[in-house]
């Protein structure tokens, strides 16, 4: 068959920019060839995808448009229009192509059972209303559940002392309970404008140290639209709200929120970029068995970029770039931070016959360097901390079906500081159960 996946193309590399300056676009060499034959369905889809690698996707949609009547049995040609529908956020039009796909004499079961998925989903994509989300379920091990410090010996007024009995490290047993919700409201309009609403929330229990039971709550609630509608999906930007809560032992620990903007950038089928900051006020209450804890009351602002990038199908690589300033009521909690990210993912075949969907396993690495504004004088009235913290994470998704699936992880964290009061290690197994909806 001539189909061609639109996910799967490939990303054009800077080399290719500067040669298109000097020669024929891979688009009018195309043309040309099609202008040569005109019925010939192999040459109009090379054009089409030539089309689509330079970010022409309506016309890509007018050369499928003009297939689908010249070959209305071939139903990957209509699964293709379909998908080019939605790229540009036509998904009524999406819909009546899948459903056209699905009325094609010449098809297999593979392409049949693709149409009638992607159907489904832009149908409920034309309800103004979409709500999603998932519920979770799972047990943790972890070797310092406290992060207690390393040492024996610890900081105190300038002077080494014994680390006292109870800030050992311990390790603990935790259970989690969690969910995740996601709402969008579409306005219907040219632009996209849709109300966007997501809230997360979890308890963790931990068996033997009860005044690190934790119970969260936090979302955001923003406008997100396409600022230039007709770039074909290319820009949108989301101003949003944001709120959380938080418990611990049974005690109310904190409370805020504030402002925020996202912005998205989706280049190709293949590679995009999520920017986002975020102003977060919070504040905290006096919870005695965590300490002062009424002294980190203050604003956190955070900005990040992520880059999503397919490297072929079935692999994916993310990574992250962002920093962050705290203000608290103390100077010595005051810090600024900067912290990366990059994590590989890849899908393989399920090793088990009565497990037909394909696992994924996902390997990342994380560094975040913080510069504190001041000593503490009760730690060391010469010295302000500074913490270099490292973490590693390696996941495994088992789909038990297209609801339900199993995640193994296993993570290991090291915070490496100047002041040996806050140099620890933790190491934490976790599995846990999900079922999304």
């Amino acid at each position: 068959m001539a189909a061609f996946a639109v996910a799967a193309l490939p990303v054009l590399t800077h080399a290719t920019l500067i040669g298109s300056a000097w020669a024929q676009s891979a688009s009018d060499q195309a043309f040309q060839a099609v202008l040569e034959d005109p019925g010939n369905l192999e040459k109009n889809v090379a054009y089409a995808k030539a089309l689509i690698e330079e970010g022409d996707v309506e016309g890509a949609i007018a050369v499928l448009e003009r297939l689908v009547l010249l070959y209305p049995d071939r139903a990957e040609l209509h699964v293709t229009l379909g998908q080019l529908y939605q790229r540009v956020g036509s998904d009524a039009a999406a819909a009546q192509a899948y459903g056209a796909a699905l009325a094609a004499s010449n098809t297999t079961p593979e392409v049949k059972a693709q149409a009638e998925a992607l159907r489904d989903d832009a149908l409920a994509r034309t309800s103004a209303s979409h709500f999603s989300g998932s519920l979770f379920a799972g047990l943790q091990y972890q070797t310092n559940a406290n992060a207690g410090a390393s040492h024996d010996l610890i900081m105190g007024d300038g002077n080494l002392v014994d680390r006292p009995h109870d800030d050992r490290p311990k390790d603990d047993v935790s259970g989690v309970l969690g969910f995740n919700l996601n709402h969008v409201y579409d306005f219907g309009q040219q632009n996209g404008m849709a109300l966007e609403s997501r809230l997360a929330g979890f308890s963790q229990l931990y068996a033997r140290n009860a005044k690190l039971d934790t119970l969260r709550a936090a979302g955001q609630v923003g406008l997100g639209f396409n600022p230039f509608p007709g770039d074909g999906g290319f820009f949108r930007l989301q101003p949003r709200a944001n709120f959380e809560v938080v418990s611990t032992n049974g005690e109310w620990l904190e409370g805020g929120g504030g402002p925020g903007l996202g912005a998205k950038f989706v280049f190709n089928d293949t590679f995009s970029l999520d920017l986002g900051y975020d102003a977060i006020y919070r504040n905290y209450d006096h919870v005695g068995a965590l300490g002062e804890t009424e002294d980190y009351t203050g604003f956190e602002h955070q900005g990040i970029a992520t880059a999503t990038w397919l490297v072929r199908p079935g692999t994916t690589l993310i990574g992250s770039l962002g920093g962050r300033a705290a203000g608290t009521r103390e100077d010595f909690l005051d810090y600024k931070g900067l912290q990366s990210s990059v994590g590989v993912y890849q899908t393989y075949g399920s090793p088990i016959s009565f497990l037909p969907y394909d696992w994924l396993a996902g390997l990342s690495f994380g560094y975040e360097a913080r510069w504190y504004d001041s000593p503490d004088p009760s730690v060391d009235p010469d010295k302000s901390r500074m913490d270099n913290i490292f973490q590693v994470d390696a996941v495994n998704t088992i789909p038990l079906s297209e609801d339900w699936s199993l995640s193994q992880q296993l993570q290991y964290l090291r915070d490496d500081s100047n002041l040996r009061n806050y140099s620890y290690d933790n190491f934490t197994v976790a599995m846990s159960a999900r079922w999304r909806f």
